[in-house]
């Protein structure tokens, strides 16, 4: 007796297995520092944003909405590296070269909002970026811990250590805009 399955759930099978293999495909070290490039991205131009911004209702537009797209580009890298395959080595070492670099231009963006705070005092929106660096800061940990899981087991303290830069960076920038 042969048991035969309606066209319908073949192809619900065949397309869940196709889905199946491409995120398997996508969730690897390239993947990754894909990532981590358009998180770098994001903070450049969120970084670009706050240093040309004149303190105007105006102004601020662009950094909250900079702002927000690198929030969803951290959260996507998130979902990127839980859905990864563990790194090897030699992704390792890269993936700890790009977040070295970003970590770099996370500071200095942090640096340039701290800069920034008595502009933002003015128009009163000074609580919207201490939420955003909150944001920010959690989605970083999240992003952070994703990755540093998938490192061999030998070098995740070395991951942890590295990605610690991001949190005091953060720490600083939110201590700055908590005395409104």
């Amino acid at each position: 007796m042969e048991t035969h399955f309606p066209k319908e759930n073949m192809l619900a099978y065949t397309a869940a297995f196709f889905g199946l293999l491409a995120s398997t495909v996508y969730a690897d070290g390239a993947a990754i520092l894909k990532s981590l490039d358009e998180i770098s991205a994001s903070t450049n131009k969120l970084n670009d944003a706050v240093v040309s911004f004149k303190g105007d209702f105006p102004g601020a537009f662009p950094i909250a909405a900079d702002s927000i797209a690198l929030l969803e580009d951290i959260k996507s890298g998130t979902k990127t590296a839980k859905a990864s395959d563990p790194l090897t080595f030699d992704e390792t070492i890269k993936v700890a070269g790009a977040t070295f670099s970003l970590q770099s231009k996370v500071n200095m963006t942090l640096a340039n909002i701290e800069d920034a705070k008595p502009k933002f005092d003015k128009l009163l929106l000074s609580p919207v970026i201490l939420g955003n660096l909150k944001l920010d800061k959690s989605a970083t940990d999240d992003f952070s811990m994703a990755v540093t899981e998938k490192v061999p087991e030998s070098l995740q303290a070395t991951a942890k250590q590295l990605t610690a830069g991001f949190d005091a960076a953060f720490d600083e920038a939110i201590a700055t805009y908590k005395s409104f």
